[in-house]
């Protein structure tokens, strides 16, 4: 099992996310993930996230969701609403 992750490694990876999933999410979402990220918003910055790769049904791999339940975790956040994104295989 994987140590907690420190203050400043959580809030990187997080701000990092925006870029992974910039082919999948529709661009105004774009925008405001990358602000909500410039301003330190990572509980809306995840949240919006997943909304927006559920509506419209992007496709993450099983790598990308265990990132984002780690991510949801290490922010205290729950967990929930990733079981209905869209895995590929």
């Amino acid at each position: 099992m994987r140590m907690s992750m420190s203050d400043s490694e959580r809030a990187a990876r997080t701000k990092a996310l925006p870029d992974t999933f910039a082919g999948r999410v529709p661009e105004d979402d774009l925008v405001g993930l990358r602000s909500m990220a410039g301003g330190g918003e990572w509980g809306e910055l995840l949240d919006l996230l997943i909304a927006a790769l559920r509506v419209t049904r992007s496709p993450v791999s099983a790598a990308e969701i265990g990132q984002l339940h780690e991510l949801l975790t290490a922010w205290g956040l729950p967990t929930e609403q990733l079981t209905d994104l869209l895995v590929r295989e």
